[in-house]
């Protein structure tokens, strides 16, 4: 049951760049790995993540026990020093879903906005994601991934989010979307974005009437 427990994993140096160097003699299947760690499939609706720094596993636990409960976010089973059981996410990224599927549904736009506002309920204080860290499950509902930051990283607007809906080419879908149902958030972003702060290649938002009025046209 505790198999995953001897499964090691830690950053090292190769050519100059940083690479996970995984020891799995547990032999679970791998579903996917990155800087912080790796994720390892324990059965049909079940994973763990191991850590390759405890204290992101300590973060990440968190920002999910206080997120149990909600839909956009994956069940936290069990966790420990290096690692969390979660629930098993089975669908595509919402950026590989936008690869094969251009254009951003109304559904999906609804979802962001709602996960955003979630994430501030829960007094997140990283109100943010992208589309990267977004799995599109079943029946087309959105479940986000990743928050080991969501306790460390100030960020009041969803600048990696907007970032990479306009790498996806629908970001005006989803301004569009906010305008309409809520232009005080919008507002905010915008002001955010005209401070030129935490950036990162996000383009300057549109004025809400001209969001506004495209809306209605295409209406």
């Amino acid at each position: 049951m505790d198999d995953f427990k001897s499964i090691t994993v830690k950053s090292v140096m190769v050519n100059g760049k940083k690479e996970l160097e995984i020891h799995n003699p547990a032999g679970l299947p791998l579903v996917g790995a990155g800087a912080q760690g790796a994720v390892f499939r324990l059965s049909s609706g079940k994973c763990v993540k191991i850590y390759v720094d405890p204290r992101t596993a300590y973060w990440e636990a968190k920002a999910l026990l206080a997120a149990n409960g909600s839909p956009y976010f994956p069940k936290l089973y069990r966790h420990g020093s290096r690692y969390v059981v979660m629930e098993y996410l089975k669908g595509p990224t919402l950026r590989d879903y936008l690869l094969e599927h251009p254009g951003l549904t109304e559904s999906f736009a609804a979802q962001l906005l709602a996960l955003l506002k979630e994430m501030r309920r829960l007094k997140f204080s990283r109100i943010d994601t992208r589309t990267a860290h977004l799995i599109v499950t079943e029946g087309g509902r959105l479940k986000a991934i990743d928050h080991s930051g969501a306790y460390r990283t100030v960020r009041r607007a969803p600048f990696m989010l907007l970032r990479s809906l306009h790498r996806a080419g629908c970001l005006q879908d989803f301004l569009k979307y906010v305008a309409r149902h809520d232009p005080k958030l919008y507002m905010k972003w915008r002001k955010k974005r005209a401070e030129g702060t935490d950036l990162g290649g996000v383009p300057r938002l549109p004025r809400i009437e001209k969001l506004l009025d495209s809306t209605e046209k295409d209406e």
